[in-house]
């Protein structure tokens, strides 16, 4: 069972990017410079979850060199079955209005156009489950790390019938964390 209480970063100093907020290096620059340490991670994953959220992602502790990926594609029901969005709940209304709002958003663009994601979730592969601070999941296949934004407007397009039938999804597995 992976445990997410009392964890401390794990990733390296030296692969922090440069700079903060509007000011942070590209992601190209970033890659460039670290591509040969993460080459084992597909690009979008290091770009959406490493780069992008650094240690402010609560999985910074889950050690990089140890994570190995796979993409698939799954259907929404699945995704909204299978996915455990923690920290979230999932409430189709207020996520409607909270990004239907935004047509040209890097989040809800893609959706609205095709139904699914420009970029694939970023999940964590958790076969014994996991617990947190006063939650003990042992049923939870899979735990959302990076693509909280595009799951939650996801869902509630499909509340609308307005999501694709599948999207792509990495999966994450590591037999390090726990």
């Amino acid at each position: 069972m992976l445990d997410l209480r009392n964890h401390k970063q794990a990733w390296p100093d030296h692969l922090e990017p440069r700079g903060e907020g509007f000011n942070r290096e590209s992601f190209a620059a970033w890659w460039d410079r670290h591509c040969d340490e993460l080459g084992h991670l597909h690009p979008q994953i290091a770009e959406q979850w490493v780069h992008r959220h650094w240690t402010y992602s609560p999985y910074s502790f889950l050690p990089l060199d140890d994570l190995s990926w796979s993409q698939e594609q799954w259907a929404t029901s699945r995704i909204l079955k299978d996915v455990f969005v923690n920290g979230w709940q999932l409430d189709p209304d207020y996520d409607y209005r909270a990004f239907a709002g935004m047509p040209d958003h890097a989040t809800t663009k893609p959706l609205n156009q095709t139904g699914t994601w420009d970029y694939p979730i970023v999940t964590l592969e958790t076969p014994g489950g996991f617990q947190d601070h006063g939650i003990h999941r042992p049923d939870v296949g899979h735990l959302l790390i990076e693509g909280h934004s595009r799951i939650r407007y996801m869902n509630a397009l499909s509340h609308r019938g307005k999501a694709a039938p599948y999207h792509n999804v990495f999966i994450l597995r590591t037999t390090k964390a726990g």
